[in-house]
């Protein structure tokens, strides 16, 4: 493709992105899209046979823009509690930036679409979980179940605050923004992180 091509593409993703995170996949017309973008329905069909296709390359780019990275922090050379505690930056820091993402995430794998086509992190869990219970030492008795709650423990208390952000801004008192809270939290979690691996 040429680099116009490439920009009309960019642009119809990059829209349809800010779209789909706004009103899932149910939510979004091709006619809205089309007119945001700036185009006729007949251009955005010549770039994406449908609107399930383009569904799929935002769906995917989101849920590697979530996940992304993990696996580069845990299969560093880091010992276990600053691993663990670079994982609570990396999802703070992507969460931050793209706030809508997990609840876009949850709630569209909840609908039922196909998880086939996603980026395929499978293979990489029992490498994972074999270098985390290594890193806590042989000379603890760790099961690789133990394990696995332990990093999930630790996704979940750094994910949960931006897939609940609408109850929180419901809950939270007047003086306290989201975005102080998401602060304390940060640290919140890596004390809570730390006592965990005390505890094992």
């Amino acid at each position: 493709m040429g680099k116009k091509s490439d920009i009309t593409r960019a642009k119809i993703i990059e829209t349809a992105r800010a779209l789909f995170l706004e009103r899932g996949f149910d939510g979004l017309k091709m006619q809205e899209l089309a007119d945001r973008a700036g185009m006729n329905k007949g251009l955005l069909h010549y770039y994406f046979k449908s609107k399930e296709v383009l569904f799929r390359a935002i769906f995917s780019e989101a849920f590697e823009s979530l996940f992304g990275g993990v696996m580069e922090t845990l299969m560093s050379d880091l010992e276990l509690e600053p691993k663990l505690h670079r994982l609570v930056d990396v999802y703070f820091d992507k969460l931050i930036a793209n706030p809508g993402l997990p609840i876009f995430i949850l709630s569209e794998i909840h609908k039922g679409p196909s998880l086939e086509g996603l980026p395929d992190v499978r293979n990489n869990v029992p490498i994972i979980m074999g270098m985390l219970h290594e890193s806590i030492g042989k000379d603890k008795d760790i099961s690789l179940p133990q394990v696995f709650n332990l990093l999930f423990t630790v996704i979940s208390l750094s994910v949960f605050p931006f897939a609940a952000r609408p109850l929180l801004a419901y809950l939270m008192p007047p003086e306290v923004t989201f975005e102080g809270f998401v602060v304390q939290r940060k640290a919140y979690v890596k004390k809570v992180v730390s006592q965990l691996i005390e505890e094992l």
